[in-house]
């Protein structure tokens, strides 16, 4: 009896509570502890119930942070006044959906910082107003003095940059009505490691490169890079593209956005890439001066997408190009794996932890990690095997049915549910391991994947890190 009570009393505080808060619920992944001048991504998981309305997420971050918008899941991105936010007019169709955005830490500071965030949304016609539990990040000094130490900064025809820069000469015409891109990259602190070039290019249009300075080029879709094992040794130099228009976009703004990724002391950087009304067309080596006075907070390099234009946060994929986020597992859709060349062209960058939660079918219950590019993290370049994608989750028998004996872990992003198998350090083993599921389950579509530290990348990229040669 007294239990019956005790059941009963609890499930009515949970009524009580579902009232009160609208059934939303909000789960933030962030790390801990971050290194300072790091960039770190914040995911956050809002489980709305049956708000469908208005809806905004925001959060505040410590003087001399950063933001900059990743996936919003259809939301409008801004950061202003240390505050994060992002909005939504009518809030995503799905009842839970995750957001996530990328965090700077200036490379100056140390110790605990909170980062306060809330959920605003409507209900019953009322604004209502979710507090989330402050969350404290500990950020460590730099070990390198190298980082902390005074640097150089530079002008090149009134544009100022730093030792190691990139910016962009505003897109123009040539005389054979070509669309030029120039790209000038000053490199005077000696990066000799990985380094890469990405850009998004407007939709209608592919790039083919003119000037790649001995790098590797790709053009996926919307999303072009330039790619080195090693950059080039010079403290500057250019690369130039072309883009040619393949198809009318009606009342498209023609911009780019990219950035520029390099690794020093075995940390990775990213730089934005300014656009600038400079001439690169003939570098003019004696106009790149030394010049130390303070940056204007005009000239900071805040001239890329809109946070809410709609070329911001999209999928790195073109709408007409198949990847392996075109299928549906219940359907027994599964991706194609055209080539080794990964033409998954997200940029994967998550790596954060989720909440756990259960299905159940009718022999046995399985729990999945609901995660935003969660997977069993192993440090440096690691592949696994993609065996399928779908929008919605399935049950571990489906894969059982289909003769896979393979432990498969789970992908959430954007709706999609991605499924895989095995790690492995070394290419020709996962390639191997692909084969294996060819030869021996009805999966011919399976493909290998490639992460680093955890974090997705293209295969490419990870042989190029690795130093590993590809295999057939």
């Amino acid at each position: 009896m007294i239990k019956s009570l005790a059941v009963a009393f609890n499930f009515l505080v949970i009524l009580i509570l579902s009232n009160i808060f609208g059934g939303v619920s909000i789960t933030q992944n962030i790390p801990d502890e971050v290194d300072a001048g790091d960039q770190f991504t914040v995911s956050v998981t809002i489980d709305k119930s049956n708000i469908g309305a208005f809806g905004r997420y925001q959060m505040e971050l410590p003087n001399g942070f950063k933001a900059k918008a990743k996936e919003s899941n259809g939301g409008s991105f801004n950061f202003s006044d240390q505050k994060a936010r992002i909005q939504w007019l009518t809030l995503p169709y799905d009842d839970r959906f995750t957001i996530t955005f990328d965090v700077t830490v200036p490379p100056t500071v140390s110790g605990d910082f909170q980062l306060r965030s809330s959920f605003a949304f409507i209900k019953d016609n009322n604004p209502t107003i979710e507090e989330v539990p402050p969350h404290t990040i500990t950020v460590k000094g730099s070990e390198s003095a190298e980082d902390l130490t005074a640097t150089n900064t530079y002008n090149y025809q009134g544009v100022r940059m730093k030792e190691i820069d990139c910016i962009r000469q505003k897109p123009y015409l040539n005389e054979n009505d070509e669309i030029i891109v120039n790209l000038l990259v000053v490199n005077k602190v000696g990066i000799n490691q990985f380094g890469k070039i990405q850009e998004q290019i407007p939709r209608g249009y592919k790039a083919i490169s003119l000037r790649s300075k001995n790098a590797m080029f790709t053009n996926n879709g919307r999303i072009l890079k330039f790619m080195w094992m090693q950059f080039p040794n010079d403290e500057h130099f250019v690369v130039t593209y072309k883009l040619i228009q393949t198809e009318e976009i009606p009342n498209q703004a023609f911009l780019i956005n990219g950035e520029m990724t390099y690794t020093r002391n075995g940390r990775n950087h990213v730089i934005d890439i300014a656009e600038r009304q400079v001439d690169l067309e003939e570098f003019a080596e004696d106009d790149l001066v030394v010049d130390n006075t303070p940056i204007p907070d005009e000239e900071e390099k805040t001239d890329l997408l809109d946070a809410g234009d709609r070329f911001a946060n999209t999928d790195y994929t073109a709408d007409n190009q198949t990847n392996d986020e075109t299928a549906d597992v219940s359907n027994d859709q599964q991706t194609n794996d055209q080539t080794y060349t990964d033409n998954q062209t997200q940029n994967q960058q998550e790596q954060q932890t989720g909440t756990d939660y259960t299905q159940t079918d009718e022999t046995k219950t399985q729990t999945y990690r609901e995660t935003n590019y969660a997977i069993a993290v192993s440090k440096g370049i690691t592949y696994r095997v993609q065996v399928a994608a779908g929008h919605k989750l399935v049950e571990e028998a489906y894969f059982r049915r289909r003769k896979l004996k393979d432990n498969v872990q789970i992908e959430i992003h954007q709706g999609w549910h991605k499924y895989t198998v095995g790690s492995h350090f070394v290419y020709k083993k996962a390639r191997d391991h692909r084969n294996i599921i060819w030869e021996t389950t009805p999966i011919d579509d399976a493909f290998v994947c490639a992460y680093n530290n955890g974090q997705r990348i293209t295969v490419q990229e990870a042989l190029m890190i690795a130093n590993q040669k590809w295999y057939k």
